[in-house]
């Protein structure tokens, strides 16, 4: 479920540019190019994990979103993922976040997640919008992100804590107690093979705390388990010097899992996909 843009940098998503020919001025050379303030994109992925967790299946997922930097600091965005479909396996969602570069290696972001069900499992029934009670479709994630590279080392982590909506511990009745504050962590090291032009990232994602947001394993139990385990490559396939298209395949280890139409626990993923971004 939810990811945001700076979330996708980390996990090595790619982009599809359209450059166009850049002006030279009265000595030839070409001047550099003025940061654009806003971004857009589209991901293109099957089957869709969110922190290793499997989301509509295995139908293909596209994925928009768009940001716009007020300063070099303060970034506001939103993101959707859909399967244009009803189905009971589809899934749909809108976020939108708040991001702040506290310093040059640490981010912090606020991320709102809202993942109204399928036309085909509503019944008569809708999600509001803004309803962050107990039994909602809505939640708050506020997250730290963290990048050494910067710094001459290729390592990125990030902690991610459930600060609103529907999040929370029960009682033996199954009566909503106290607010859960499920918790995600993440570490991950990118290595870049020159010679090839691939990417390769190890990656360990775990849920340190859960109240059962992130699901449970197959005896009902809630609570810290390695949900994200896996490697990422990434590729940038150049079509001409102007034209590429960057892709990334990804194998990921859930120790959860997830039950498939058949009640067979599938704890290993392989999924992929390619990033459309217009500069």
């Amino acid at each position: 479920m939810k990811k945001v843009v700076a979330v996708l940098a980390l996990m090595l998503t790619s982009s599809l540019s359209f450059a166009q020919d850049a002006p030279t001025d009265a000595t030839g050379t070409e001047p550099a190019a003025k940061e654009s303030k806003f971004a857009a994109a589209v991901d293109v992925v099957a089957p869709y994990l969110w922190r290793g967790i499997k989301y509509s299946s295995n139908k293909v997922a596209f994925q928009p979103y768009a940001s716009y930097a007020f300063t070099e600091k303060l970034t506001v965005g939103v993101w959707g993922t859909t399967n244009f479909s009803n189905a009971a396996d589809a899934y749909n969602e809108f976020d939108w976040y708040v991001s702040y570069q506290v310093t040059p290696i640490m981010k912090v972001m606020l991320s709102d997640y809202y993942w109204p069900a399928t036309k085909h499992n509503l019944e008569g029934s809708k999600d509001p919008y803004f309803d962050y009670s107990e039994g909602s479709a809505q939640t708050l994630d506020l997250s730290v992100l963290f990048d050494f590279s910067d710094k001459g080392v290729p390592l990125d982590f990030q902690w991610n804590t459930i600060v609103g909506g529907n999040d929370y511990k029960y009682d033996a009745d199954e009566n909503p107690t106290t607010r859960a504050f499920s918790s995600y962590a993440e570490a991950g090291y990118t290595y870049s093979w020159e010679k090839t032009g691939l990417d390769f990232r190890p990656f360990v994602g775990a849920v340190v705390i859960n109240g059962g947001y992130y699901g449970t394993d197959v005896d009902g139990n809630a609570g810290f388990f390695f949900s994200n385990v896996g490697l990422n490559v990434a590729k940038e396939i150049k079509f001409s010097e102007k034209f590429s298209v960057p892709v990334f395949i990804r194998y990921t280890y859930n120790e959860y899992g997830y039950v498939n139409s058949d009640d067979e626990v599938i704890h290993n993923f392989i999924s992929g996909g390619v990033t459309f971004t217009i500069k």
